[in-house]
């Protein structure tokens, strides 16, 4: 397990397409805030403008704005990562042994927590640094609501890595991978089964899915939100990562 880690680690240190994936997120982050003051507009009822909101509600704000664009990086190197692994045919070299089929999926899925914990540290100062230019406003909000929701939306970009993941390590095709990265990352599925949901059954079953609890504006100080955007991502998490795992055992040595 740890010398796959520290294989791992030593690829993901050496991807020249994670730190441009990075940069380039940092970049248009920051000229995405730019735009937004050429043409800010209330987003609420109560006039509220987006140069006044909290780092708290502009995060929110964003993320549930379509595309989700970080979905869309996470989406790139995961597909990426894990493809360049399998077309060197390194794989081969452990694929034979069950153990070590089971501890390279938990070391991919650690380098998955590692970039997406390191995307958002660059959405954190790219915002910083943008909100400052163009609205002049560096309010974080209170400290342990902030936390609460990087510490939800940072299980649910997780999550999303893996499932990403299992579709790579099944389709092991890159153009169908990011084809389908795409996809979810625009919530097609979640939009589409939610219309349907409304149009036939009137139920509210979609709200569970993944992307839709991911791209939905949550009260941070409502108890039952927070159990079912934490729910919804631990359950997502460990159902995919068993997924996984029961994939890779069962994998062809081709």
């Amino acid at each position: 397990m740890i010398n796959l880690l520290r294989m791992d680690f030593y690829r993901f240190t050496r991807n020249k397409i994670m730190y441009l994936l990075l940069l380039l997120f940092c970049a248009f982050q920051i000229f995405g805030i730019y735009m937004m003051k050429q043409y800010a507009q209330p987003v609420e009822e109560g006039g509220v403008q987006i140069g006044n909101l909290t780092e708290i509600d502009f995060i929110q704000y964003t993320i549930s704005q379509p595309p989700s664009w970080m979905l869309i990086y996470i989406a790139v190197f995961t597909i990426y990562f894990y493809m360049s692994e399998w077309n060197s045919g390194f794989h081969k070299n452990y694929i034979s042994m069950r153990q070590a089929r089971i501890h390279s999926v938990f070391s991919k899925m650690a380098i998955l927590a590692l970039f997406v914990a390191m995307l958002f540290l660059t959405m954190l100062i790219a915002d910083g640094i943008g909100r400052r230019m163009f609205f002049d406003q560096t309010d974080m909000g209170d400290p342990g609501t902030l936390i609460i929701l990087l510490a939800s939306q940072f299980l649910l970009h997780w999550a999303f890595s893996l499932l990403v993941l299992c579709i790579a390590m099944m389709t092991k095709n890159l153009l169908i991978s990011l084809s389908a990265g795409f996809v979810l990352a625009l919530n097609v599925i979640g939009m589409v089964l939610g219309a349907l949901e409304n149009q036939f059954t009137g139920t509210h079953l979609t709200q569970y899915l993944l992307i839709n609890t991911l791209v939905r504006v949550k009260d941070l100080g409502n108890m039952a939100d927070l159990i079912h955007t934490f729910g919804v991502a631990v359950a997502a998490i460990l159902i995919l990562s068993y997924l996984a795992v029961r994939y890779k055992i069962r994998e062809d040595l081709n």
